[in-house]
């Protein structure tokens, strides 16, 4: 049975004209009326809302080559996030890293389109390559986007100052490497690391090995969560506890050949908190392989957790970061950036610790 000639035609871009035929009405007046420009004009309400009734009823969106001639407008938002986080082909469902990490990047981009659509604007991926020049990079988002969406920077200071010195409206999803008028929003990493701490402390740690990755051990959020952890360990000082910290990076492999050597020489600790959603998995496999049991032997505690925590044995006490909420926030605030020029204040969000098996 053949396919029929026209089922798989790209459908036809609805215009004014298109406006204009269904609401009985000028392709002048169409357009004064969609771009809210009554100088020299003027409009009845009834006619107004019959052309804004067939412009959603036909499904309308105004050409953006068009808006930005006419206005210096784009209607379009930049998500920016490094090359490995959205990759250029399928997802390897092999890899479990890689599934969830289009599952994180799934609620980004969820939360994000839920503030923008409100106001009309595209969301548009942009592949934040190392290799290229901040200078370049920006000056082709100057051309493209209103405005810039950047979730979880780390080291891309350069970049993000350069948005901020070309003066294109920034919103940064996460903690920021910089200073400047732009949105944040992001979580509160310091009681983050505190709740976590205080978690396995107030069910009898006595001593807690502090788990940090140590390719991320740099990066400002991190920084901020050993700092929380530090905070509760010494509101405990009476119980004398003892936490120390260990970088442990995030491959499986390499991870358990450096939390093995720790075992070898400290011992084993009365919990673990690992400050990354990965570092658990490497650990708990070390913790299997010496026959430890979880929680018996040891409390284990992760942060950022992922859809594997509650289907792990045990499953995993983690803290849960609220990212598609951040999201929608930080567009909102956005939005707000461009059409006012005024900067709101940053927004601190907590994450939630759900308690599970691993440190009920």
């Amino acid at each position: 049975m053949g396919v029929p000639p026209n089922r798989f035609r790209k459908k036809k871009r609805v215009t004014i004209t298109d406006v204009a035929l269904e609401a009985k009405v000028s392709i002048a007046a169409v357009s004064r009326i969609l771009n809210n420009n009554y100088e020299g004009f003027s409009a009845r309400e009834e006619t107004k809302a019959r052309v804004l009734e067939a412009a959603r009823r036909l499904g309308y969106r105004p050409s953006r080559a068009a808006i930005s001639l006419a206005t210096g407008r784009h209607d379009a938002i930049a998500l920016c996030l490094p090359a490995s986080q959205f990759g250029s082909g399928p997802v390897n469902v092999s890899s479990m890293d890689q599934v969830f990490q289009q599952f994180e990047m799934m609620l980004v981009i969820s939360g994000l389109r839920r503030g923008l659509i409100d106001h009309h604007q595209d969301l548009i991926l942009v592949d934040a390559a190392k290799e290229r020049r901040p200078d370049e990079f920006v000056l082709q988002l100057q051309d493209k986007v209103d405005g810039v969406i950047w979730v979880n920077p780390d080291d891309e200071a350069d970049t993000l100052n350069e948005i901020l010195n070309a003066g294109l409206p920034l919103a940064v999803v996460g903690s920021s490497p910089v200073t400047g008028n732009f949105v944040n929003v992001r979580a509160d990493e310091h009681t983050a690391g505190r709740m976590g701490m205080g978690h396995v402390l107030i069910r009898g740690a006595k001593t807690v090995l502090v788990a940090v990755p140590k390719e991320r051990a740099n990066q400002v959020g991190i920084k901020e969560r050993i700092e929380g952890a530090k905070k509760a360990a010494n509101d405990f000082t009476k119980s004398k506890v003892a936490a120390q910290t260990l970088l442990v990076p995030r491959d499986t492999a390499k991870g358990r050949v450096v939390f093995a050597e720790y075992l070898d020489k400290k011992g084993i600790p009365d919990a673990i908190l690992t400050l990354d959603g990965h570092l658990p998995f490497a650990i708990l496999s070390e913790l299997y392989e010496r026959d430890f049991d979880v929680p018996n032997d040891l409390l284990l505690v992760g942060f950022e957790e992922n859809p594997l925590y509650s289907v792990n044995a045990p499953s995993l006490t983690g803290l849960r970061y609220p990212m598609e909420q951040l999201c929608y926030e930080a567009a909102a605030a956005l939005m707000q950036l461009i059409a006012t020029g005024e900067v709101p204040e940053p927004v601190l969000r907590v994450p939630q610790l759900i308690a599970r098996a691993s440190a009920p």
